[in-house]
C-alpha cells in the first residue's frame, strides 16, 4: 500500500470517527451510556458481536427493560429481545446453519424478522428475503437462485412452501426437516420449538460469524427478479452515519413500521431504530386509517412511508384525519418510489414540515435526501449527495452531463452490493468503473440538488425526441380530479413510440382524456400529451408501492390487438 493510499484511508478513518461521534451525540446514544459505549463496543467486537447484533447488546446492558418491539400484542424490551437472538442463534447452529450459508425468510411483517436477521448474523450467514404475497413456483425460484439450505416462514404461508417444496423435489439442500413455521404448521417443526432448544444467555459462537449478510430480490417491474447480494463485513457506515445525521432520529423514538420488512428501506429504518435504543412498532400491512390509529395509541415520532401510502392517508376525509391526535411526529421519512411534489405539500399541509424524502436503491444503499420543505421549493427534488457517497450523471457515451441536464445516474459508495447473485452480466451491466446504476435518470442544479427524470427503461422515445413520463406524471397529479397516474410509452407506426396514460380519479371526482391532456398541454410542449387515456380504479403495484409499468404496457398492446 503506498504512502497516498494509506493517507486516504487514515483520513476516512478519522471522518468517520467523528461522524459516528456527532451521531451518538445527536440521537442521545451516548449521553445515555456514557463512557460503556466504546468499551462495550470493543470488547463485544472481539466476542463476535458486531453490527446491529452487538447494539441489542449494547442497549439489552444498559437498559434490559427499555422496550424494543411491539409487534400485536407481542411486546419485547431488550433484554427479552437478546434472549430470542440467543436462542434462535443456538437453534439454527444446529440445523447446520454457519458462516456463508443461505437461509430462507418467507415472513409477513414480525417480530420474527428482526430475530431471524439478528440471529444469522451471529452466525455469520446469509438472509435471503422473500416477498410473502409470491406464489411457491416463485418461491422454489428463489429458493433455487440463492442456494438456501433452510427456510423459516408464517403458518399460513404454508401452502406455497408444500408447493415450492414439491417443485424442488430434493434438487437443493433445503428439506422439509430445515422449514421451519412461525405457528402451527402439520408436518413442520415450529419456531418456537427452535427458540425453545437454545441457550438464551450468550449466541452461539462460531469462527467467522458476527456479521452476516443479506439477499433482497428486486421486485421485477422490468423482468425476472436478481438477487443482490451484500455481506455485512464489507460494507462501510459513512453513508448510514451522514443520513442519521441528516433527520431527527433519537434514542426516544417510537417508529411505525408499515412497509414489508422483506424490503431494503423498511430493514434499513428498523436497524437504525434499533441502533440508537428506540422502540419499532411493526404493522402486518398497511390499512390507511389502522395507521392513524395506531400513531395515537403508541404515541408514534415516525414512520418509513412509500407515496403510494401517503397518498392513500391524504385521500382519507378531512374530519378522519382530524379525528387522530397525531402530534407525536416527528419525521417521516419518503422513498422507494417518485414523491409527487402536490402529495408533499398536502402531507406538509396536514401534520407540518417533517416530510423527508430520500434516494437509494437495494444495490446502492442510502444516496440523496431532501429535508422538510425543500420538495416544495424545488418540485422534484430528492435531495443533495449524503456524505460517503459519490454520483455521475453519464450520457449514452459515458461522458459525464452538464449541470441541468439529463444522464444516468450512477453511484458509488461503501454501501454498494457485492452483485447480482449467480449473475454476472448483470452484474457488469450495472457497473462501470467502480461506480453503479439501477437505470434510473436524473440531473443536478446548479445548487447541487439532485432531480429524478425517470427511469432508463421507462423513457419514452417518439419521433426521435426523448420524452420522461414522470414530468408528465408530476403534471397531472396536480390536477384536482386526479388521485394517482402513470404514462407509458406504447409502439406506433408514425412516431416509433407515443404516449398512453393510466389514470385513477379522486372519489366523487370526474374528468375527461380531453380534459387532462389540455391540463398537460397548459404547461408542457404538446409532443408531451398523452394521446390515449385508460381510467382505472388502481394501478398495478409491486408490495413497495412501484407502478408495474411493465404490465401497463401490456395491456396497451392487448387493447391494440383488440
Amino acid at each position: 500500500m503506498n504512502f497516498s493510499e494509506r493517507l486516504r484511508r487514515l483520513k476516512r478513518t478519522v471522518r468517520l470517527v467523528r461522524r459516528g461521534a456527532q451521531v451518538f451525540r445527536a440521537t442521545g446514544v451516548g449521553q445515555s451510556l456514557g463512557p460503556m459505549v466504546a468499551f462495550q463496543l470493543a470488547r463485544d467486537a472481539r466476542r463476535g458481536r458486531k453490527g446491529s447484533l452487538a447494539m441489542v447488546h449494547l442497549h439489552a446492558l444498559g437498559d434490559p427493560l427499555r422496550p424494543a418491539l411491539v409487534c400485536g400484542e407481542t411486546r419485547l424490551s431488550y433484554g427479552e429481545l437478546e434472549e430470542r437472538i440467543n436462542r434462535l442463534s443456538h437453534g439454527l447452529r444446529a440445523l447446520g446453519i454457519g458462516p456463508g450459508e443461505r437461509l430462507g425468510a418467507f415472513l409477513h411483517n414480525g417480530h420474527e424478522y428482526l430475530e431471524l436477521n439478528a440471529a444469522m448474523a451471529a452466525l455469520g450467514g446469509i438472509c435471503v428475503q422473500i416477498g410473502y404475497r409470491l406464489k411457491g413456483s416463485e418461491v422454489a425460484y428463489l429458493l433455487e437462485n440463492s442456494g438456501a439450505r433452510a427456510l423459516v416462514f408464517h403458518a399460513d404461508l404454508a401452502p406455497a412452501v408444500e408447493e415450492a417444496l414439491a417443485i424442488l423435489d430434493g434438487r437443493t439442500p433445503l428439506s422439509r426437516e430445515r422449514s421451519i413455521a412461525s405457528g402451527h404448521a402439520p408436518g413442520f417443526r415450529t419456531y418456537e420449538e427452535l427458540l425453545a432448544s437454545g441457550d438464551p444467555s450468550v449466541p452461539a459462537t462460531v469462527s467467522g460469524g458476527g456479521y452476516g449478510g443479506v439477499m433482497i430480490y428486486t421486485s421485477g417491474t422490468t423482468g425476472r427478479s436478481k438477487g443482490a447480494a451484500r455481506d455485512f463485513r464489507r460494507m462501510g457506515m459513512e453513508p448510514v452515519l451522514s443520513f442519521i445525521a441528516e433527520f431527527p432520529l433519537r434514542r426516544d423514538e417510537r417508529h411505525l413500521i408499515v412497509c414489508p420488512l422483506y424490503h431494503s428501506a423498511a430493514a434499513a429504518f428498523l436497524a437504525m431504530v434499533l441502533g440508537v435504543g428506540g422502540c419499532s412498532v411493526i404493522l402486518p400491512h398497511f390499512e390507511p386509517e389502522e395507521v392513524l390509529r395506531t400513531i395515537e395509541r403508541e404515541r408514534i415520532t415516525s414512520a418509513f412511508m412509500v407515496p403510494t401510502m401517503l397518498g392513500r392517508l391524504m385521500a382519507l376525509p378531512a374530519e378522519t384525519l382530524r379525528r387522530y391526535d397525531c402530534s407525536s411526529l416527528r419525521w417521516i421519512m419518503s422513498g422507494a418510489a417518485p414523491l409527487p411534489t402536490d402529495l408533499a405539500r398536502r402531507v406538509e399541509d396536514t401534520w407540518g414540515p417533517i416530510l423527508y424524502n430520500f434516494y437509494g436503491a437495494t444495490e446502492t444503499g442510502l444516496v440523496t435526501i431532501a429535508k422538510p420543505g425543500e420538495h416544495t421549493a424545488r418540485p422534484g427534488t430528492i435531495g443533495k449527495m449524503i456524505g460517503g457517497n459519490e454520483i455521475r450523471l453519464l450520457d449514452g457515451d459515458g461522458r459525464e452531463v452538464p449541470v441541468g441536464q439529463v444522464g444516468e445516474l450512477y453511484v458509488k459508495n461503501s454501501m454498494l452490493m457485492d452483485g447480482y447473485h449467480n449473475n454476472r452480466a448483470a452484474t457488469q451491466a450495472a457497473s462501470k468503473d467502480g461506480f453503479l446504476s439501477v437505470g434510473d435518470l436524473a440531473w443536478r442544479d446548479a445548487d447541487g440538488y439532485y432531480y429524478l427524470a425517470d427511469r432508463k427503461t421507462d423513457m419514452v422515445i417518439s419521433g426521435g425526441v426523448n420524452i420522461y413520463p414522470w414530468e408528465i406524471e408530476q403534471r397531472l397529479h396536480e390536477h384536482p380530479a386526479v388521485q394517482e397516474a402513470a404514462v407509458v410509452g406504447v409502439p406506433d407506426p408514425e412516431w416509433g413510440e407515443t404516449l398512453a396514460a393510466w389514470v385513477v380519479l379522486r372519489d366523487g371526482m370526474r374528468a375527461t382524456g380531453e380534459e387532462l391532456a389540455e391540463h398537460v398541454r397548459a404547461t408542457l410542449a404538446d409532443y408531451k400529451r398523452p394521446r390515449r387515456w385508460t381510467f382505472v380504479d388502481a394501478l398495478p403495484r409491486t408490495p413497495t408501492g412501484k407502478i408495474l409499468k411493465r404490465e401497463l404496457k401490456e395491456q396497451a398492446k392487448a387493447q391494440a390487438a383488440s
